[in-house]
């Protein structure tokens, strides 16, 4: 029986340290003529665990007499995957033959991928508030040749950066004040933009929002069947 005791005491111990492990998410976001690529990195426990994904920058393509849209994701361990192009454009043939040959078939389909993005918008709903944002320095620096229209652009730029920042404070927790600079350049086309955000999550609020979300698809399947 004692035995049980500890095993028992040593599971809720190692349970609940696991839920205030903190994770932490590294975004880098760069836009420039010649270094355009986004890079995500997640750690947790003094990065002791760590993972690192980044992607160039989305270039357009001619594949099979057909404009398309490619790029390349590397891995931690340095290896290299290209987008499957043609498996792409097979998916897309399919689906534009199963529009007009099956359109019941089609409209199940459609219907799931809606469910599909239901569940993802309430797991991030739920996931969001134990975000934190930790780290947000964001740089923009555009120009056009026409001095005027570049000061107009100066106000709308303004603008969608206050639409990003009220978004997230609405959203997550803001624990620093964001660094934001937007310079224009005159007489001059140019568009730069880089993008440094950290946000740190506890691993319990994951676990906990995972299980709500199995929970609701598990209800509605019961309901379903019965």
């Amino acid at each position: 029986m004692n035995s049980w005791l500890v095993v028992v005491m040593a599971v809720a111990i190692l349970l609940g340290l696991l839920f205030r492990v903190n994770l932490y998410i590294d975004v880098h976001f760069c836009r420039r003529k010649d270094d355009d690529y986004v890079a995500v990195t997640v750690h947790a426990l003094q990065k002791i665990f760590m993972y690192t994904i980044k992607i160039p920058a989305i270039k357009l393509i001619q594949y099979d007499d057909l404009p398309w849209i490619a790029s390349e994701i590397e891995s931690p361990l340095g290896e290299v995957a290209n987008t499957q192009v043609g498996r792409e454009q097979r998916f897309v043939r399919k689906s534009i033959k199963l529009l007009f040959h099956n359109p019941e078939r089609f409209l199940q389909l459609i219907r799931a991928v809606r469910q599909f993005i239901r569940g993802y918008r309430r797991y991030v709903s739920r996931l969001s508030k134990g975000i934190h944002c930790e780290k947000l320095e964001l740089t923009t620096i555009y120009g056009f040749e026409d001095a005027a229209f570049t000061g107009i652009m100066m106000g709308v730029v303004g603008s969608m950066v206050e639409i990003m920042l009220t978004s997230m404070h609405n959203r997550l927790v803001v624990d620093v004040k964001p660094d934001i600079k937007v310079m224009p350049i005159y007489g001059k086309i140019q568009l730069e933009i880089e993008l440094k955000c950290i946000f740190r999550i506890r691993l319990g609020n994951v676990i906990t929002a995972t299980m709500a979300i199995l929970r609701n698809s598990l209800r509605k399947e019961a309901a379903r069947s019965g």
